[in-house]
């Protein structure tokens, strides 16, 4: 079993399903429309180990969210919304964990 499916599995066992939210500018740069495309996502939400907290970079109620890379056509960023049990979440951070240069699942650092 390699990487992405052991990412996969583990998220898929402790995590739920969730949605990303994505908004995206259509037509001329000039005239843009901008339509909201949600993303069907399997994510593990996790609190913050105590001491990682600084109260700047990560704050208080911040929460790590792991975002499955199974089946996921899209890039999760700063610009979207992640929402988890009804509750939307503002992501401050997303970096991809790519070891070997490919993503094995996304690192979410959210908030209400």
């Amino acid at each position: 079993m390699g990487m992405t499916e052991t990412a996969s599995r583990i998220i898929k066992r402790f995590g739920q399903a969730g949605t990303l939210r994505q908004t995206v500018n259509i037509g001329t740069p000039w005239d843009p429309v901008q339509t909201v495309g949600d993303t069907a996502i399997t994510v593990a939400v996790v609190d913050y180990a105590q001491e990682v907290r600084d109260g700047t970079l990560i704050q208080s109620g911040d929460l790590r969210a792991l975002v499955s890379v199974e089946g996921l056509s899209v890039t999760p960023t700063t610009a979207d919304k992640l929402i988890v049990g009804g509750v939307e979440y503002v992501i401050v951070r997303a970096s991809p964990h790519a070891p070997d240069g490919v993503p094995r699942f996304h690192d979410l650092q959210v908030r209400t």
